[in-house]
């Protein structure tokens, strides 16, 4: 089966990573066809793509590929001889990267479905049996929507919402893909040694994650506690240390968002800071396992790799004078 992934577009490179990261933690075998704004694999299993579909958060929907052609008469007549199922369908047409004329598209691929043993299938926009989706990127692609990635609950998690929070908390997508590139599977551990509020260690609860962490502050310590109490998480481990002092082994998976200064004094005492977080970690983190740290900088990242391999790094601009480097490492 061909699957094609419609990618947020809300960063470069974290949508496609995310993906092929979640992909690798359910164990789904897959060889990428084609990587540019949509993700197009080769891949199987079903029961893993709604795995899949309810952990990923940088991502629009999940289809079923079933034809590309690089225009629309070579789309018309591939799909008069598709296999397409019976029942009610509508088609939704999206271009990549634009705007455009897209309604004559959505007006001849529909008529083709519709003419297919027209009484056994119907337009219904409302609530159709299963819904086909044309996207225009260059080429055309005729999908079979699998799953709609349910994105608002991420915004129903925002910090604002929640019980406890602070202003410079991650949003709950960026949290979670964070937790995605660690690549944890249901009932693994993850540590975030730096816990502050908890957003990343609630998202790796919510997909099953038995979850450790740790900040100095005890106010940050008893307010994760509350908000993971809110959300329902249950069986977590918190501790109010400093770095130096964590002590915990056996850990699969590490995401963190480092704490971060910009004065050059603070800037040293931060490095300080992270020589003894990644020697923690290395220690903490099981073998072939992964972690994936928010940092301030290049500098900073090549400091994670005195101990760890680095892997991937995702700079990403929170705003005009900041940006942060999420770096992916394998112990």
């Amino acid at each position: 089966m061909r699957l094609l992934f419609e990618l947020s577009g809300e960063h470069p490179s974290l949508p496609k990573a995310e993906v092929m990261a979640s992909m690798e933690a359910e164990g789904m075998d897959f060889k990428v066809i084609e990587d540019n704004r949509l993700l197009v694999v080769e891949g199987d299993g079903m029961k893993k793509l709604e795995r899949i579909s309810t952990r990923i958060s940088l991502t629009f929907f999940i289809n079923e590929l079933l034809i590309s052609a690089k225009d629309l008469k070579e789309i018309i007549d591939k799909a008069r001889e598709i296999e397409i199922p019976e029942g009610s369908f509508r088609i939704r047409c999206r271009k990549i990267g634009g705007k455009g004329k897209i309604s004559e598209i959505e007006r001849k691929v529909g008529k083709v479905i519709a003419e297919k043993r027209a009484e056994k299938r119907k337009v219904n926009l409302e609530n159709p049996d299963f819904e086909l989706r044309v996207l225009v990127d260059g080429k055309i692609y005729f999908c079979r929507k699998i799953a709609k990635i349910n994105r608002g609950k991420f915004e129903d998690r925002k910090v604002q919402y929640r019980p406890f929070f602070s202003p410079i908390s991650l949003h709950p997508r960026i949290a979670r893909a964070l937790v995605n590139l660690s690549q944890i599977r249901k009932g693994e551990i993850l540590l975030d040694p730096f816990c502050g509020t908890g957003g990343i260690l609630l998202e790796a609860g919510l997909i099953g994650g038995r979850i450790v962490g740790s900040d100095i502050d005890k106010k940050m310590v008893d307010g994760c506690k509350r908000m993971l109490e809110h959300y329902g998480i249950k069986g977590y481990k918190l501790f109010q240390c400093n770095i130096a002092d964590l002590d915990v082994h056996g850990i699969d998976a590490v995401a963190s968002d480092f704490p971060y200064g910009r004065s050059s004094f603070v800037k040293g005492k931060m490095f300080d800071l992270y020589k003894k977080a990644f020697e923690k970690i290395k220690m903490a983190l099981k073998n072939d396992g992964m972690a994936v740290i928010g940092l301030p900088n290049q500098e900073a990242a090549r400091i994670g790799e005195r101990y760890l391999k680095l892997k991937q790094i995702h700079p990403w601009r929170a705003h005009k004078s900041l940006t942060r480097y999420f770096c992916v490492y394998k112990n």
